[in-house]
């Protein structure tokens, strides 16, 4: 088998053939032959040849620059249309990427790949609930009337990751905004039946 060890050693040190039992496969080598082991490799040189190698096979120094880092870009391009200024993506596996981790990798500029292991609903319905996430302007939220109780604030939380609401008259939208129901104000109450027209912060107060 490959020893990372022996080729992390080789490109980066002077090492003697005729010492080591250990044989890496043929040809691995080959294409630094000609390069100086006390130099190492420019990031062309070690993926020009195609090899495929793990985290564990080198190790990046920094070296000289002539130029200053705001003029270095990470800009990505996704697809056709869309590009990542910050390149960080996470997997599209059911044990990695769900509706959290997308969310999470928004924040933090990068983006997340819903896996395919889940009907076509259930894939829409994560999507929602990303997108529902700190939306800059939200054209349908989820309202409810003064007398919902806490425990569908709790069942919309569970269903979409939130349970901050506009509070209107008649509990859908489109009614009279009297008020907002936020965390803040159901977070710390024991019973859960209690009104939302009881914690509410009132539009008066807004």
């Amino acid at each position: 088998p490959f020893d990372a060890g022996l080729f992390l050693h080789l490109l980066m040190s002077e090492y003697d053939d005729s010492k080591c039992s250990t044989a890496s496969p043929q040809g691995v080598m080959e294409p630094f032959d000609d390069i100086d082991e006390l130099d190492g490799l420019s990031g062309q040189q070690l993926f020009s040849n195609r090899n495929g190698y793990t985290y564990n096979d080198y190790i990046i120094l920094p070296g000289l620059i002539n130029f200053g880092a705001h003029e270095v870009s990470l800009k990505t391009q996704v697809t056709k249309k869309l590009s990542l200024n910050l390149p960080f993506i996470s997997s599209p596996m059911d044990t990695v990427t769900e509706a959290q981790m997308a969310i999470h990798m928004a924040l933090y500029g990068g983006l997340g790949v819903l896996h395919c292991n889940n009907t076509i609903e259930e894939q829409c319905d994560e999507v929602k609930r990303v997108k529902r996430f700190e939306n800059g302007f939200i054209l349908d939220p989820f309202c409810v009337g003064p007398s919902a109780t806490l425990t569908e604030l709790d069942k919309i939380k569970s269903e979409h990751g939130f349970s901050g609401c506009p509070v209107t008259e008649n509990g859908n939208l489109g009614g009279r905004l009297v008020g907002i129901v936020t965390t803040r104000d159901h977070d710390f109450v024991k019973d859960r039946r209690t009104l939302v027209s009881e914690v509410m912060t009132r539009g008066a107060e807004l």
